[in-house]
């Protein structure tokens, strides 16, 4: 006996093959039309960057030169974090428990790739108080670092986390959409306050083709379920990294200047990438001053700056830009800062094809 979930794919099938002759009889007549359409929209002035495009900082001399937000010297060293995940939990839909089990595990392991932050994992214990319990009653056994380490740490970060699978059922094929949310709280260990809080979302999708029957071709794979969880688990530290980043800016010290080049004593490890936009500033009476922005070449634990743009609107900013060209030995009794524009993200995060891209 035919089932009706066969009936009703076969005649889907049968419509979508029928259409296909239709629409295909149609787009020769319509293709020249398309095409000069294309070609007139293509052809027109593009619109400017926008002043928040930091990449088009480094080239268009509209956008202003301005410091980033919550920048600070104190932070602009390699920052401790104790990193904290909760149980992980299953909002809808059916995932394996042992899939659920080792999420947190892989969300702890992957925070290492993040150079901005050393990080300590805790297991198994609670935030701020499991930090100052620790220190109380010297159970240093619990977490990897030394109790030295443990009284420099500068960021606990407590996160929850949350698992969601969608099952969409289509014509020849399921679609199944994985989202991992983490619920993060990130406090200062010095202040005890909440430095930053927010949700950090990724999104991964899994097609299983079907035959006509209904039947899953090649059956169903857990590891590759696993896959597509890890995927958006790292989605989602991308965006966490973003909001990170935006909380507490790489920067170093200006060591070095030759024109337009100059050496930052900040590197790779520090969380600085290839690329990265960087604002050079000094300060002059208590403020301070942009001077240029530059793209960055980091090494293992400095980098090499190359300066795109001076500073031409603000007359203190470009009478010192004179001086410093007038007199190379300007930075021996001055100062020179550089603070990234952007958060430091690892490419295996962010490489990954996005739920609306597959």
């Amino acid at each position: 006996m035919i089932s009706s979930s066969w009936f009703w794919r076969a005649f889907v099938l049968a419509i979508c093959l029928s259409l296909s002759s239709m629409l295909g009889a149609c787009s020769g007549a319509s293709a020249s039309q398309a095409g000069r359409k294309g070609l007139a929209a293509d052809s027109g002035v593009r619109s400017a960057s926008r002043p928040g495009d930091t990449q088009a900082l480094l080239s268009d001399p509209s956008i202003p030169i301005e410091l980033p937000e919550n920048y600070n010297e104190n932070n602009y060293r390699r920052l401790k974090m104790a990193v904290f995940f909760n149980d992980v939990s299953v909002r809808a839909g059916e995932i394996s428990p042992d899939i659920v089990e080792t999420v947190s595990a892989r969300l702890q392991t992957e925070m290492a790739e993040l150079k901005r932050f050393t990080i300590e994992s805790i297991h198994n214990r609670g935030g701020m108080d499991t930090m100052a319990a620790l220190h109380d009653i010297g159970e240093a056994n619990l977490v990897r670092p030394s109790i030295d380490s443990l009284q420099a740490t500068d960021l606990v970060l407590s996160a929850a986390v949350t698992l969601t699978r969608e099952h969409h059922e289509m014509w020849d094929h399921d679609k199944l959409i994985y989202e991992v949310e983490v619920d993060f709280n990130c406090e200062d260990v010095a202040t005890r306050t909440v430095a930053i809080a927010g949700k950090a979302k990724g999104q991964s999708v899994r097609e299983q083709a079907l035959t006509l029957k209904g039947s899953r071709m090649g059956g169903y794979s857990d590891e590759d379920e696993r896959q597509a969880i890890y995927n958006a688990c790292m989605l989602a530290l991308a965006n966490f990294a973003r909001q990170m980043g935006g909380q507490y800016p790489v920067g170093g010290r200006v060591t070095g200047m030759l024109g337009n080049r100059m050496t930052v004593d900040r590197g790779f490890e520090h969380g600085i990438t290839k690329g990265m936009p960087m604002v050079i500033y000094t300060t002059i009476s208590g403020v301070d001053l942009p001077l240029a922005v530059a793209s960055a070449t980091p090494s293992e634990y400095d980098s090499n700056l190359v300066v795109q743009r001076w500073e031409d609107r603000d007359p203190y900013a470009v009478d010192i830009v004179s001086k410093m060209r007038q007199d190379p030995n300007w930075l021996r009794t001055n100062t020179l800062h550089a603070v990234a524009l952007t958060a430091s993200v690892p490419p295996k995060w962010e490489d990954l094809p996005k739920a609306g891209e597959l």
